[in-house]
């Protein structure tokens, strides 16, 4: 068990983080100066499922397609080297290759989930914590992760390597949830965001902007995608109505697999005209 009176201090900006009672049993504390949310999960278990994987293969299909259309947006360089680190299916990595690019992946293989023949097949793939690889330096031109830096444990470490193997004018992108989400202020223990065990903190923009400047990094920009996660609304509300744990969590069920393509169209209609409900903050960065 933790120390009651036990004090943290902010991993971005050393400040002593105060501690936010989301509800009379769960605990998050955030940074007074930052903004940035850290999770104790003996803190703040917030109903936690067993497992790390608790998502949707179609409802990531879509929003790797999407996530991948910004992507080649952002860097329109051709014949790129990339590095993912968080592949998952590996389904960005495969529209990368078939575009013509070198493909490279990190992953921590935890979510027992199968990889994408043409990845496995095309891709140089490492298995194991990010912190423990080694990569050259300014090796590529792309690095990116989606949904991954909230879950690592020495996130200044890993920032520090990407800023080494990215190439002068490289870009670092990835997507993460964000701290200063509204939808973590309505739902509090609800939030799905909360439901996965080994999500460690969450970025505020000031928090992530520090600390990719101690990290070396330019041109930092920071954005809301409303097309990103875009059932989390739909599934806290589900978690707030039915607090029962459940080993892979509330997208296990099929019944909630339709409520979530017939409210869609709703929560996509809440974001457009109150994007800050949205629980992802997506950020660039230039080496």
């Amino acid at each position: 068990m933790q120390e009651k009176n036990k004090s943290y201090t902010c991993e971005v900006c050393n400040t002593e983080m105060k501690k936010w009672q989301i509800s009379p049993d769960n605990v998050l504390l955030q940074c007074p100066n930052c903004l940035h949310i850290k999770r104790d999960i003996e803190l703040c278990n917030a109903n936690a499922r067993e497992h790390a994987w608790g998502g949707s293969s179609f409802f990531d299909k879509i929003r790797n397609y999407l996530t991948y259309r910004q992507l080649v947006r952002i860097i329109k360089k051709t014949d790129k080297n990339i590095l993912e680190i968080g592949f998952g299916y590996g389904d960005i990595l495969a529209k990368f290759f078939q575009n013509g690019d070198k493909i490279n992946g990190v992953d921590l293989d935890a979510l027992d989930i199968s990889v994408n023949e043409i990845v496995k097949k095309n891709g140089t793939l490492t298995f194991g914590k990010v912190e423990e690889v080694q990569f050259n330096d300014e090796e590529f031109d792309l690095i990116y992760a989606i949904h991954l830096v909230e879950h690592l444990e020495d996130i200044k470490n890993v920032f520090d390597k990407c800023y080494n193997a990215l190439k002068k004018d490289g870009v670092l992108f990835f997507i993460t949830p964000n701290a200063n989400s509204k939808g973590l202020k309505i739902f509090k223990d609800s939030w799905w965001n909360l439901e996965d065990p080994t999500h460690l903190r969450f970025f505020s923009e000031k928090s992530i902007s520090l600390m990719l400047n101690k990290s070396g990094f330019k041109d930092i920009k920071t954005s809301i995608p409303i097309w990103d996660s875009v059932t989390v609304e739909i599934n806290s509300l589900v978690r707030k109505i039915n607090k029962k744990s459940k080993t892979h969590g509330a997208l296990n069920s099929l019944l909630v697999k339709i409520i979530n393509i017939a409210l869609l169209p709703f929560s996509m209609f809440i974001r457009l005209f109150c994007s800050k409900i949205s629980s992802s903050l997506m950020v660039i960065a230039k080496k």
